[in-house]
C-alpha cells in the first residue's frame, strides 16, 4: 500500500509494522495494545510510511515508520466523519462531537474530512475528544479556488459555530495550507506543508509539491 494521505488513520497488522529512531515510550506501547492504528505524517512514501502515534495527552506524540506491507486498513478524514452517526450517546453529546455535527450544514459543498482527537476517537473507539477538543477540518482541495473574501466568510461562520481555535486544513495529496492564513491576506505568499517540509507560494490553489 502506498501513496496514503496524511491525516489519514493505519491500522497496523501488528507493533512489528513500526520502526523508529528510538525505542518506543511506554504509552506509545500501551496505546498500540489498546488499538493498534496510526496517523500518516508527511514526508515520502518510497518504501516506508511516516506515520506518528499519539495518547491521551497533547505531549504524547511519537514519531515513527511504518512498513506498507504491514498496514491493513487505512481511513481517511471522510471516512472518519461518516462514522459520527455511530458514535456513542453519551460521547456523541461532548460538545466537541456536537460542534462537527453543526458544522456539516455548512461544509456540505466540499469534500471534507475530520481529523485530531476527534478523528481517533470515531475509528478507534477510544475515548480520545475532550470537551474542549479543537476541531480539525480536512478539506481535498476544490476545483474551484476561493476568493479571499469567501475564504473570510466560510472561516469566521466556522469559528462562529466551532470555536476560535477551528481551522480548515485544505490538503491536495502531501500538499496543505491554512485557510485561516489565507483568508487574513496579510501577506502575497502563503506557507504550503510538503513532503519535504514548509515552502512559499503565491498561489496556494495550483501549487504542485515535490510527490505531485
Amino acid at each position: 500500500m502506498a501513496g496514503i494521505a496524511p491525516h489519514t488513520l493505519v491500522l497496523l497488522a501488528s507493533p512489528a509494522a513500526l520502526t523508529a529512531k528510538a525505542p518506543l515510550p511506554e504509552w506509545a506501547s500501551a496505546m498500540l495494545t489498546q488499538s493498534p492504528y496510526a496517523i500518516v505524517r508527511r514526508g515520502f512514501q518510497a518504501d516506508r510510511i511516516p506515520v506518528g502515534l499519539r495518547g491521551y495527552q497533547k505531549n504524547q506524540r511519537f514519531a515513527a515508520f511504518a512498513m506498507p506491507s504491514r498496514i491493513k486498513a487505512a481511513v481517511t478524514p471522510q471516512a472518519a466523519l461518516r462514522l459520527l452517526p455511530g458514535l456513542d450517546p453519551q460521547r456523541s453529546e461532548l460538545p466537541a462531537f456536537q460542534k462537527l455535527k453543526a458544522l456539516q450544514p455548512l461544509l456540505q459543498g466540499f469534500d471534507w474530512g475530520v481529523g485530531g482527537s476527534l478523528q481517533f476517537e470515531l475509528v478507534t473507539g477510544l475515548k480520545m475528544a475532550r470537551a474542549t477538543s479543537d476541531i480539525d477540518v480536512i478539506m481535498t482541495r476544490p476545483r474551484q479556488p476561493l476568493t479571499v473574501a469567501a475564504a473570510q466568510t466560510l472561516v469566521q461562520q466556522l469559528q462562529t459555530i466551532a470555536g476560535a481555535h477551528a481551522d480548515i486544513q485544505v490538503v491536495h495529496g502531501q500538499d496543505g495550507f491554512s485557510l485561516e492564513e489565507y483568508a487574513q491576506h496579510r501577506d502575497s505568499q502563503i506557507m504550503m506543508k510538503t513532503a519535504s517540509g514548509p515552502q512559499l507560494t503565491t498561489d496556494p490553489w495550483h501549487f504542485q509539491g515535490d510527490d505531485q
